[in-house]
């Protein structure tokens, strides 16, 4: 029907525009921070990726990440990312400013692609900064599929990415399958509490807890009283772009 040619057409449209926009510099890296709740000091941030096309205008990212899982492009703006974030940090580090953690997304197709763990070390060479300023977050549903020899070198990607100095992630849990068995045997450092999780609640090793997309005090009582220190959501702060997530670290720090 005349809907789903629109939407083939509009894909079509990304499709042939993704390199040059790699290239162009048109994807952007928006800041949302995180929090302690009882502080309200920024505590890190969560790299989240802008498109601001000349032809298709301002994009979300829900209009295209599912699209370049699918062809595979996420892999290369997975890298474009994490650079644009070590950039970022390098400047800070040369200015003297202080660092706080900020964590980037990494798709399950890294766990199958070839020289991954050598890219990733490359990277933490050339800009000579300390990994732990960098957190990479790794989906829940990266790990469902994988099974036997396959789940076993996801894991050891994994512990690698660890011993590098990377501090590890699982963003969305709880919003779809939640194996609980991962926790027993997934290297984590963080998990972050999707929010169907605490949306509900208001009708092995230790590891910090970031409940996200907190949007009212409510939410945020509950999360204190309950032991939850930190967390990021409208509540506290939007996604920023650079400059002004500069601004908002000079008066949050």
């Amino acid at each position: 029907d005349s809907a789903l040619k629109e939407h083939m057409d509009f894909n079509q449209q990304l499709e042939s525009s993704t390199q040059a926009a790699l290239t162009g510099g048109e994807f952007e890296v928006w800041y949302q921070p995180k929090y302690n709740i009882r502080t309200k000091a920024c505590i890190g941030a969560e790299a989240l990726v802008r498109w601001r096309s000349p032809k298709l205008g301002f994009l979300m990212p829900g209009r295209f990440i599912e699209l370049f899982e699918r062809n595979g492009f996420v892999v290369q703006l997975d890298f474009y990312m994490l650079e644009a974030v070590l950039q970022f940090q390098q400047q800070r580090l040369e200015a003297g400013l202080p660092l706080v953690p900020v964590s980037v997304n990494q798709s399950r197709l890294h766990i199958t692609e070839e020289g991954y763990l050598e890219k990733m070390q490359r990277l933490l060479q050339q800009y000579g900064l300390p990994a732990d300023t960098v957190e990479l977050e790794i989906t829940e549903t990266a790990f469902m599929g994988f099974q036997g020899g396959q789940r076993a070198e996801a894991l050891s990607i994994i512990a690698s990415l660890q011993e590098m100095g990377f501090a590890i992630s699982m963003d969305d849990f709880g919003s779809g399958y939640s194996d609980f068995s991962l926790l027993n045997v997934l290297p984590m450092d963080i998990m972050k509490l999707d929010r169907t999780l605490l949306n509900a609640s208001e009708d092995s090793e230790p590891m910090q807890v970031i409940c996200e997309g907190i949007e009212s005090h409510e939410q945020e009582e509950l999360l204190l009283a309950n032991g939850c220190i930190f967390g990021q959501g409208f509540c506290y702060a939007r996604p920023l772009p650079e400059d002004e997530f500069q601004q908002f670290l000079a008066e949050h720090i």
